[in-house]
Formats: structure tokens, C-alpha cells, sequence
């Protein structure tokens, strides 16, 4: 059998359904194994070196269908790869998306290119820093990532492959910082943005890029002449340990009619609707590249294809603010939202016969600057306590001293001092019409991150509690990570720099995702509260407490000064 001359595939984190449970898809994140767990520890003897059993990981990240190997949905990035590849002239022969259980099958002697996409490959991201306590644990995202990258190695080794191995995606920056994987993982080159952390758009000249790879262009490419790319050979380390790595720079903005659509399902019905953000948060790299937005038709034509071939009945709509969508930041004075443009755009989503529909990102500030905005696109999308809207909300802090450094135009039109009520009235305006905002925070912002900052960030998660007592929302602490505009700061060390009132931010988040998420609302989000969600939320409801015990008995080894923060917490937060 031929082999194809393209193997495009992610691993298994990445190529998962989660049970059709859309907060499971950060379990990832979760830390798989402990390399310093003492042998003679009970744990040890139980579990050996893994922290979250791998047969309950598996069970919940159950393995996608697939068709003699071919995967039957993919992540969207990579079907706009393949996309392109077919629109630039490679035949469907040619390009195989494979299922990452089964990807030996596609390599052999004429295969030239596997290409691997990658959010998290070595567990650099914030949510994960924050779970394996800044790298000292594996995490489930960085273990099945090594293992795709074995199972490629060992598929070119057996069947006389010399296919170049290429790690794309907005997760590539991750090796900079742990170079030794690129010569581990056998990696020809890693494709990154000009920028850096910012996932290079290719697939508006997907072909030119893998015409360039599979003749070996980028080996000795004149820095001097005229093209998209850029070829840096980077030395990581000191003589005793050097690693090098070929970085293939790439900075292109398509515009929308050089964007195509996919051609296959996506995972989760996944669409874009547009790139860019413009809301200008410095620790943020998503806000360097440019707006531009799909018109509806072409989410439209998106959504049929996860319909028809996939046979999707949920549509997530990416963004990066769902409330920018249709403006133009450098002529609209204070971001006041575009609401003709996003009811024209939901309209034309439920139009295709959807059930449910939820944006995956969007700002407090946007939700309530027009506040016929958020009531006008719940009726068009049909939210109601029986069908809750998701939506991921940038909560970062509750510190006005550092909302208002780093991130104020993303309170606009409101100011850095009116954070706290725009929090709170974000808050009540989403759930007065079923939405249930997904809160991130920063630990560590910058490293400028003071033990004032943190505790304004308890108190306010505390009169949220106190003031809305039926409110929904979910926080989740993030470890800081130095991308967009502060790449150049230092990650915050959460496992050897965490102080007591950080702490005590952690802690008081998890009460409260516990308390409230876990407890009251977590199985009513989408369209029906199927028997797996109930399943999943009692399995949630059962475990949710342990993480509190382990921060207590963290706090309890850790001195006094954090004991007292825990009880603090409980006396005057809980």
C-alpha cells in the first residue's frame, strides 16, 4: 500500500470527544505522573508514580472514531490545514489526517512530512503550570505527546521512513524552554509565528510552506531574500549540554478569501468566526494579530460540513471576544459592540438547524455595553435554564492596580476603577439570561503580583457569593506565562514562589467551583442534562473536595503564616 506523502495528526488530549463534556476538555491539564514520589509512600504502593489514575484519564478522554485509521474528526486548526493543502493542489491521496492510535499505518518510504499539532506539548501552559505545580509533575498533555511522537520514531524506524517530523500549532513557543525535547523527539523543525507564542496562520499559503519542507528549502534558505519565511538556527544551553533546533519563522495575515474552509468535521463542531481581539491586554498574544471576521455565510458553510459529515448538533463559535465581532477598535470610540453584526451572525447560525450554539470566548465589559446586546442574541439562540450558554470570560484579577496596568483597555468603555462592578454586573446580566461565565485569573501576573492584589481577587469572588447567592460562574486560577507583549518576563514559579495569600486565591477558587459549579450547575450546561453528564458531575461531586484537603495539608507543611490564610478564608470567605 502507498503511503501518503502528508501525515498531519495531534495526540490523544487533542483528538478526544471527552464524552461530549465540554469542561472535561481541560482535563488534559491534569497531572499524570510524579517523577519525585517517594517508594516507600502509600501512594506509591497504590498508584506508583501516577497522580491521576491513567484508566480514569482514559475513560473520560475516550479515543475518537476513525476509518481504517483515518481520524474521524480532528481540531480544527489541523482541518485548515488539510483544507488548504487540498485547495493548493495536493491530492486527497496525498494528505491523510491519522488517528494518533493508529498513525504507523501511514508512514513509510514516500512519506515526506508528518506534521504534529500541538496547544500544550510540554505542559508550559497556564492552566497546566498551575496543576502540576510549575512543571514538578507531568502532565497528561505533555505524556501523550511524547508518547505520539515515540509511536512516529518508532513508525519511521520499522518501515524505512525519512519523513521530516514538524511541530506546529500555537502551543510550539513551549520548546524554547526545554530544547531538549526538539533532539528527543527527533523534530526536523518547529514552525513558529514571527512572534513567537502566536500560532503562524499557514493556511493561507499552506502549500508554498510544504513545497518548501519536502524540498529542503528551509536547510540552507537566504535570510536575505524575499519570502514569507524565515529559517533560526537557535544553540540552547552551555558546552557540556548544547541543543540546537531549526525554528521556522512565519508571519502572514490572510485575509478572509485566503482563509478556506475545512472540508472534514471538526472536533467538538468547532468554527471560527474570526481572528484577532483588539482589546490590547499586554499579557495576551492573541491581540498582536489584526481583526478580520468570517461573514456568516462562511460560518455557515462551516457549520453544515460538521453537520453533514460529522453529524454535529452543537456549534462552538471561537473567538477570542465574541463581543468584538463586526467592529472596527481603531474608529468604534470605547469598543461598544456591533450588535446588528452579532445578531445577523447568530441568526444565520440557528438557521442551519443547530441545537445549541455557545461563543467559547467573550469580555464581561462587552457583554453589558449594550445591554439589549446579551438579552437580543439568547432569544435568537434560545438559551433558557434548560439550555445554559458557556462562555470562557477573562477575569485575570481582582486587583484594580493590576487590571488597570495590564489590561485596561479590556475593561473599555469602562475604566480600571469601575472593574469590580463591571464584574459584578457581568455576572448577573449573563446569568439573568442563562449564560454561566468560565472565569480566569492570573497567579503571579507578571511576577508584580502583591499579597493586596490577592486578596482583592478573594474578596471579590466573596461578595459575588454574598451579593448574588444564586449566581453561576466558575473560577479558575492560571500560572503566569510570559507571552504577547511580556514575553520577555519570567514564568511565575508556582511550585517554589507561591506565597501564603496565593494560596489562599487558589484555595478560595476551588471552594468556590466546588460549592457552586460542581454542586448546583455543572450537569445543566447545553442543550440537556444527559445520563453522562449526570455520570460525570457525580464522579465531580465526589473527588471535588479532595484538591481542598490537599491545599490544607500543603498550608499545615508550609508553616503557620499559610494556615492562617485557610482559616481566614473560612471565617470571613467561605
Amino acid at each position: 500500500m502507498a503511503h501518503p506523502k502528508i501525515v498531519l495528526t495531534a495526540d490523544r488530549t487533542l483528538m478526544s470527544p471527552y464524552r461530549g463534556i465540554s469542561l472535561a476538555t481541560f482535563f488534559g491539564c491534569a497531572p499524570a505522573i510524579d517523577p519525585h514520589r517517594p517508594k516507600n509512600s502509600f501512594w506509591y504502593y497504590i498508584l506508583k508514580d501516577q497522580v491521576t489514575p491513567k484508566v480514569l484519564f482514559d475513560f473520560i478522554c475516550n479515543p475518537i472514531g476513525h476509518k481504517n485509521g483515518i481520524a474521524d474528526f480532528a481540531p480544527y486548526g489541523l482541518r485548515k490545514v488539510e483544507a488548504a493543502l487540498l485547495r493548493d493542489g495536493f491530492k486527497r491521496e496525498d494528505v491523510v489526517i491519522a488517528h494518533p492510535d493508529h498513525v504507523e499505518k501511514f508512514i513509510g518510504p514516500e512519506t515526506q512530512v508528518v506534521g504534529t499539532y500541538e496547544m500544550d506539548p510540554l505542559g508550559m501552559g497556564p492552566v497546566t503550570m498551575t496543576f502540576t505545580y510549575g512543571r514538578k509533575q507531568m502532565s497528561y498533555d505533555e505524556f501523550y505527546n511524547r508518547d505520539l511522537h515515540l509511536r512516529i520514531n518508532a513508525a519511521k524506524k520499522k518501515n524505512g521512513s525519512n519523513a521530516k517530523v514538524i511541530a506546529g500549532a500555537s502551543g510550539t513557543w513551549q520548546y524554547n524552554y526545554d530544547p531538549k525535547k526538539i533532539q528527543e523527539y527527533g523534530l526536523y523543525a518547529v514552525l513558529e509565528g514571527e512572534l513567537g507564542g502566536i500560532g503562524p496562520e499557514i493556511d493561507g499559503h499552506a502549500g508554498e510552506f510544504f513545497n518548501h519542507l519536502m524540498n529542503g528549502d528551509f536547510e540552507n534558505m537566504n535570510p536575505f531574500a524575499k519570502s514569507d519565511f524565515k529559517v533560526d538556527i537557535k544553540e540552547f544551553g552551555n558546552d557540556e549540554n548544547k541543543y540546537h533546533g531549526r525554528f521556522v519563522h512565519y508571519w502572514d495575515e490572510p485575509e478572509i478569501d485566503e482563509i478556506p474552509n475545512i472540508v472534514e468535521p471538526s472536533m467538538h463542531g468547532m468554527v471560527e468566526v474570526m481572528r484577532g481581539c483588539g482589546r490590547g491586554c499586554k499579557f495576551c498574544d492573541v491581540t498582536l494579530r489584526p481583526l478580520r471576521y468570517y461573514p456568516p455565510e462562511k460560518v455557515k458553510q462551516e457549520i453544515e460540513v460538521n453537520m453533514k459529515k460529522g453529524g454535529a448538533k452543537s456549534a462552538w463559535l471561537h473567538s477570542d471576544d465574541i463581543f468584538v465581532y463586526g467592529l472596527d477598535p481603531r474608529k468604534t470610540k470605547n469598543m461598544a459592540p456591533n450588535r446588528d453584526a452579532l445578531e445577523e451572525l447568530f441568526t444565520v447560525v440557528m438557521s442551519t438547524g443547530i441545537g445549541h450554539t455557545n461563543p467559547t470566548h467573550g469580555t464581561l465589559a462587552g457583554a453589558i455595553a449594550d445591554e439589549k446586546l446579551v438579552p437580543n442574541i439568547s432569544k435568537i439562540i434560545k438559551a433558557s435554564a434548560d439550555n445554559l450558554i458557556g462562555i470562557q470570560c477573562g477575569f485575570e484579577t481582582g486587583s484594580l492596580r493590576l487590571i488597570g496596568k495590564y489590561a485596561d483597555r479590556k475593561l473599555s468603555p469602562y475604566k480600571p476603577e469601575e472593574w469590580h462592578w463591571v464584574v459584578k454586573e457581568g455576572v448577573k446580566t449573563l446569568n439573568e439570561n442563562h449564560w454561566i461565565p468560565a472565569f480566569t485569573l492570573i497567579m503571579g501576573l507578571d511576577n508584580d503580583e502583591t499579597e493586596d492584589d490577592a486578596w482583592e481577587t478573594i474578596r471579590i469572588i466573596s461578595e459575588l457569593e454574598q451579593e448574588q447567592p444564586e449566581s453561576m460562574f466558575t473560577a479558575t486560577p492560571l500560572t503566569f506565562v510570559p507571552i504577547g507583549l511580556l514575553e520577555k518576563s519570567q514564568f511565575f514559579d508556582i511550585g517554589n514562589e507561591m506565597d501564603a495569600a496565593q494560596l489562599g486565591v487558589m484555595y478560595k477558587t476551588w471552594q468556590h467551583n466546588f460549592k457552586y459549579g460542581i454542586q448546583k450547575f455543572m450537569n445543566k450546561t447545553g442543550p440537556n442534562s444527559s445520563f453522562r453528564k449526570k455520570a460525570f458531575t457525580g464522579l465531580a461531586r465526589t473527588l471535588g473536595g479532595v484538591p481542598l484537603s490537599a491545599m490544607e495539608k500543603y498550608a499545615r507543611r508550609k508553616g503557620r503564616e499559610h494556615e492562617q490564610v485557610i482559616e481566614k478564608i473560612k471565617a470571613k470567605y467561605w
